[in-house]
């Protein structure tokens, strides 16, 4: 589906541009720093087969966007570079990874969403108020979308530092469901790796933007380009720190799980060791042999009562002091 198709010179947004006009506008030598900015979601292989036509891209980043499940990357085709980027949306309590391909050169962007519902509208908007940083040419467009795309990431990274920071709240608790706490942190790891999934690559493919030669990225969208790398290489950095928190909230919640066992274990032990003092005062008293001490003695009764009561109570006192019962 077409989202917007438009032609900018000297960082102004000119009328719409029909598709089959986009050639035209390329051929019709613009000035320097004019381009094309088209943007897709979810095309069709005809939609994507007449970008290709309109633009010369190449056919296996074609093939690239049609399938989709692409890992972050930047490649090369003469002077056209493709870009992709995953887009990690929180919908509910699921992260969704959604990816964004950018095709770019010096004359053109073009964007292909796959799986995203959040739009990059806005940033087309905020370039289209800068006129004079727009006329830097397409740059400016493959800046504005990685950092959109980074800047996202932030409010996701909060939310899981904050998840975890309520795990560990809660994980010493003594009224904590150990089950459901190791369930907690098992989402939380799994959303912790969706993220780095999308993070760990693109911090190298923000180093090659900075660094690249290709002729769009002009001398003063440098520092802009190190922003963006310094922004990725935080997240990546946090997430470094966040999935060895995790570990060990893991470990711990492990911990308490056996130590909680050991404690089920010395409280059966301690009251087993108090039920056998009258098991076996019982079992000697209830012995049928015809001599027997005690056995016609009038306070034999109260006398093995009693022995089982005291012999208990002493052996509770016991376990009660080393905090077995």
């Amino acid at each position: 589906m077409l989202i917007d198709c438009a032609a900018y010179v000297n960082g102004v947004r000119e009328k719409p541009l029909d598709i089959e006009a986009i050639s035209d506008f390329l051929e019709s030598n613009p000035p320097i720093g004019a381009f094309v900015w088209v943007a897709l979601f979810e095309p069709d292989l005809a939609m994507l087969t007449k970008m290709q036509e309109e633009f010369g891209l190449h056919e296996l980043a074609i093939e690239d966007t049609n399938r989709g499940s692409q890992r972050p990357k930047l490649e090369e085709y003469g002077s056209t570079l493709f870009l992709v980027l995953h887009t990690i949306e929180q919908r509910g309590d699921e992260f969704i990874d959604g990816e964004l391909h950018v095709y770019a050169s010096e004359r053109f962007v073009l964007t292909v969403r796959h799986r995203s519902n959040i739009d990059f509208r806005g940033v087309r908007a905020e370039l289209e108020r800068e006129p004079e940083f727009m006329a830097l040419g397409a740059g400016t467009a493959v800046h504005a979308l990685v950092d959109q795309v980074v800047d996202r990431l932030f409010p996701l990274l909060e939310n899981l530092e904050d998840r975890l920071d309520a795990i560990e709240e809660t994980i010493f608790a003594q009224t904590t469901d150990r089950r459901a706490a190791a369930e907690k942190i098992y989402d939380l790891k799994r959303d912790t790796n969706c993220l780095r999934r999308a993070v760990t690559p693109l911090v190298e493919v923000c180093e090659r933007l900075l660094t690249h030669k290709h002729s769009m990225f002009r001398e003063p969208l440098r520092p802009y380009f190190r922003d963006v790398l310094d922004h990725i290489t935080r997240i990546d950095e946090s997430l470094d720190s966040l999935r060895d928190m995790e570990n060990s909230a893991t470990q711990t919640n492990l911990s308490l799980i056996t130590l909680q066992e050991s404690e089920v274990t010395k409280k059966l032990a301690g009251w087993g060791a108090i039920f056998m003092v009258p098991t076996i005062v019982g079992a000697v008293y209830g012995m049928n042999f015809k001599h027997m001490p005690e056995l016609e003695w009038a306070f034999g009764y109260p006398f093995a009562l009693a022995l089982m009561v005291l012999g208990s109570a002493a052996l509770w006192w016991f376990f009660r002091k080393i905090k077995w019962v």
